[in-house]
């Protein structure tokens, strides 16, 4: 049988990871609204606060995953076998120390400030306190999960995730169905399903890996070299994290300083909105990554820079595809879902989009920067202009006395200056790599976007504009054209203007099989 091309894995991946990320996504708007009524406000908000108090130590797993997915990729392009299990097992016994440590802290001081310092009606202590158990498992688990799914992911095999996602979609409605139906503690109750679930989720991917992967067979060989090595490229990713946090947390502070929660509620609409956009379309990235890494370890840069522009270009015109309709009509969007439209969310909504554009190249050049292991400078400067958002934001609007919107303008900008960035380091860091393809690939998908955004928004506002008064039938008939149009229009300059000759080609093939 003919091994499967990588441009055809990459594609299938791509496919699977977005009809995941399709799936989380509605099953999760649908099942959080019957959750918190079958929990009611109360129990729903003890579940969110006492799970967010382990859920802290993810942070602390989000860089070390970052550490052992680009060390496992890169020894599997290599084709070291030997290194490649000393590498998967030494990342697995440090994942497990860390857990030791979380859990040794989850149950002292943890617990010390779920009892004496959170404000839980005493009636539900019990129920807290259960529930807070079964996080602290769960963070095990979580921790010692991270190498497994680094090693799927290495090998492309993301369709396992949208296969098993699935099972997950029947487990948490059927999770949904026994809330309304039994008659119990319903706190406890979903507190242990749900770590069931993901207990259950945990044993199959470790199943799989044990029996596809040799690598995945554990051994108690520890590596000091290798350790030192993940330990000390996690450490420079932290301090990224970190300040992507504090960006994060940041910006809404400084809105409220100046604007009171009018502008709070505004952003939450607005980042839950982008945030759908954003996840439906950018896990194509993610298809990308393990190749851009194992034709770095092979030293094949120019294959690798062809997958890079694919990965800009193909997740640019992903997002653009759906963030184009968002942004032309974010009332009529905002108004369907809502009834009515908070001040600034709209604005808020279409800043937020923007940003998350320059976000994907970042994170594009992200991965081919964490290919080379040489993070420390990036990191540092990156984040340091991550923390710039909300404390430049807060001095422009304290000497200024800027408007709302300046929150987000000066995301926009610092975003686009480290995607500025990136491309210094990649052209520093890897010497034979063909700048020209892929900033050209950037720019022509920017331009695609921008004019495609221009033509819809002119016609919108021309032929297509609301009535002072209209229902919501008229809100979804102009919202259709508005997305349709704008595919169209992205599609065609897309065609003409961003594809190379063999992907138009590879496309007119396509078509014209469809036709025979």
């Amino acid at each position: 049988m003919a091994e499967e091309s990588p441009n055809k894995r990459v594609a299938k991946n791509a496919i699977a990871l977005t009809l995941r990320m399709a799936l989380v996504t509605v099953v999760g708007l649908f099942t959080s609204r019957i959750v918190l009524e079958a929990l009611g406000v109360g129990d729903y908000g003890i579940y969110g606060v006492v799970g967010g108090v382990v859920g802290m130590a993810s942070f602390l797993n989000t860089s070390m995953a970052g550490a052992t997915s680009r060390f496992i990729t890169f020894e599997l392009g290599k084709g070291n076998t030997a290194k490649l299990k000393n590498i998967f097992s030494t990342a697995l016994i440090i994942h497990f120390i860390i857990a030791i440590i979380v859990v040794a802290l989850a149950e002292t001081v943890g617990l010390w400030f779920l009892n004496h310092k959170m404000v839980i009606p005493e009636d539900r202590m019990f129920a807290a306190n259960v529930l807070y158990q079964f996080s602290v498992v769960s963070v095990i688990v979580g921790f010692t999960q991270v190498p497994y799914v680094a090693d799927i992911i290495a090998h492309e095999k993301m369709n396992i995730y949208a296969y098993f996602e699935i099972v997950n979609v029947v487990l948490k409605l059927a999770i949904v169905y026994l809330l309304l139906i039994v008659d119990t503690d319903r706190l406890i109750l979903y507190g242990g399903l749900t770590f069931s679930v993901s207990i259950i989720s945990a044993m199959f991917y470790r199943w799989y890996c044990i029996r596809k992967f040799p690598e995945a067979r554990f051994s108690t060989h520890f590596n000091r070299q290798t350790a030192k090595e993940m330990l000390k490229f996690s450490g420079f990713d932290l301090y990224g994290n970190l300040c992507v946090v504090a960006k994060t947390q940041g910006q809404p502070i400084v809105l409220n300083l100046f604007y009171g929660v009018v502008a709070n509620a505004a952003t939450s609409i607005a980042l839950t909105v982008a945030g759908a956009v954003s996840g439906l379309t950018t896990t194509v990235a993610q298809a990308f990554r393990p190749q851009i890494i194992k034709l770095y370890a092979k030293d094949d840069i120019q294959g690798m820079a062809e997958i890079m522009r694919q990965s800009v270009v193909f997740t640019l015109l992903a997002f653009s595809s759906i963030a184009i309709t968002v942004i032309v009509e974010a009332p009529g969007i905002l108004y369907l879902w809502l009834g009515q439209i908070p001040e600034y969310s709209v604005e808020f909504l279409r800043l937020i989009l923007v940003a998350s554009m320059f976000n994907i190249i970042v994170n594009c050049n992200n991965i081919a920067i964490h290919s080379t292991g040489n993070i420390k400078y990036i990191s540092f400067i990156s984040g340091t202009l991550y923390l710039f958002c909300p404390v430049g934001s807060y001095c422009i609007m304290k000497m200024f006395e800027g408007v709302a919107q300046t929150v987000y303008c000066v995301d926009i900008a610092m975003m686009s200056l480290v995607s500025l960035l990136g491309l210094f380091f990649i052209h520093k860091q890897i010497a034979a790599f063909p700048m020209k393809l892929y900033l050209l690939g950037i720019l022509k998908c920017i331009m695609a976007v921008g004019v495609t955004l221009i033509l819809v928004y002119t016609i919108k506002s021309k032929y297509f504009a609301y009535p002072h008064s209209h229902t919501a039938i008229e809100s979804i008939g102009f919202t259709s054209v508005v997305f349709f149009s704008s595919i169209l229009v992205l599609a065609i300059i897309s065609l003409v203007l961003v594809l190379n000759k063999s992907e138009r080609h590879w496309i007119y093939l396509k078509i014209h099989s469809k036709k025979g």
